[in-house]
């Protein structure tokens, strides 16, 4: 960790501004190599922690662009080093320019997720929260967002960190009860040790009943539509989602594959799947799909079960509503614009 890295902080691409992250013992004279500030009274070495300067950054001795440099001293910075960012005009050419001009001054390439690795090295932040930190940047709605903003703020840390300290101080009060038994140790009753251990067992699994909860949040919710054929399906994806994502014809069996589509609903992330409709088939392609679809309806965390209202109710609804009743399954009754004949009393 003596080396001292350099890495672009923003996603790459077109953008109005980039930021380049240096990070190490030598940021702040390896950022002096390649930023000068307008003021020369001011020297980038000197610069005090939680300051900026405004300047322009240079490579092989050619201006290439205005900047803004913000400095940070060790160890009140995200990483628990000496960081200096220096931010300009995005756009990959100008991005790649800084960068190059930062290796060219002694930095090195920073590994995928190294400021986070240093941050948690140099005692900035737990593993959970490091963790965090990708699920945050990775977060698509607002619950997946707060989901990582609590990891982040240490509560799952902290939940941990209390059932470890309760198993602690049962094993060093035993273990100085067994090794000094002429001392005045207090005893450990078994009620007390059953207590203690009985609630560590409670609190993991709670934990762990909570982990595919928060992992269908961060992750997204597979969301299976499911039905016959030409009873809506891809009509329903295509409303959800905003735009024709899915092929919507009235010849049935339009859908042989399956059609997938991101969508934010009620601040939860649903990853939608529009299925090939299922039916009984001598059709070789239409039969695989048929069966891909039968495997999303089991693999599913929910099932949209859509049904034709215009039409009589079939065997083929019903051995369909069969397999979602032990599933977590929405019956979705379409086409209520048309003449209504579909008895869910049946």
């Amino acid at each position: 960790m003596s080396n001292c890295i350099a890495a672009m902080a923003t996603a790459p691409g077109k953008a109005s501004l980039c930021s380049i992250r240096i990070s190490g013992d030598n940021a702040f004279s390896i950022a002096a190599k390649v930023f000068v500030p307008f003021d020369k009274k001011k020297k980038v070495e000197d610069a005090k922690g939680y300051t900026a300067m405004f300047g322009s950054f240079y490579r092989k001795g050619e201006e290439i662009d205005q900047a803004v440099a913000l400095f940070f001293r060790a160890p009140r910075s995200y990483t628990g080093e000496n960081v200096v960012e220096i931010s300009c005009h995005g756009g990959s050419a100008v991005a790649d320019q800084l960068l190059k001009a930062c290796y060219e001054a002694g930095a090195q390439a920073a590994g995928a997720g190294e400021f986070t690795k240093r941050a948690f090295l140099n005692g900035k932040m737990s593993i959970t929260q490091a963790e965090a930190v990708m699920e945050m940047i990775n977060a698509t709605s607002n619950q997946a967002l707060n989901a990582a903003k609590s990891a982040l703020e240490g509560h799952l840390y902290k939940r941990a960190a209390k059932i470890r300290d309760d198993l602690l101080v049962l094993v060093g009060h035993i273990s100085a009860y067994t090794d000094y038994p002429e001392e005045a140790v207090e005893d450990v009753t078994d009620e007390e040790v059953s207590g203690i251990l009985y609630g560590a067992m409670e609190s993991l699994k709670k934990l762990m009943d909570g982990y595919d909860t928060g992992a269908k949040i961060k992750q997204g919710v597979h969301t299976a539509i499911v039905g016959k054929p030409n009873v809506g399906k891809s009509t329903l994806l295509n409303a959800l989602s905003g735009f024709e994502k899915a092929i919507v014809t009235p010849i049935a069996g339009t859908t042989r594959d399956v059609v997938e589509q991101e969508v934010i609903l009620g601040g939860v992330n649903l990853i939608l799947q529009d299925t090939a409709g299922i039916r009984a088939t001598d059709d070789e392609v239409e039969a695989i799909g048929i069966q891909r679809s039968l495997d999303r309806l089991q693999g599913a965390n929910l099932v949209f079960c859509v049904f034709d209202g215009s039409r009589e109710i079939t065997e083929e609804d019903i051995e369909l509503a069969g397999r979602c009743k032990n599933l977590n399954s929405i019956a979705i009754i379409n086409k209520q614009d048309l003449q209504q004949v579909f008895d869910v009393s049946k």
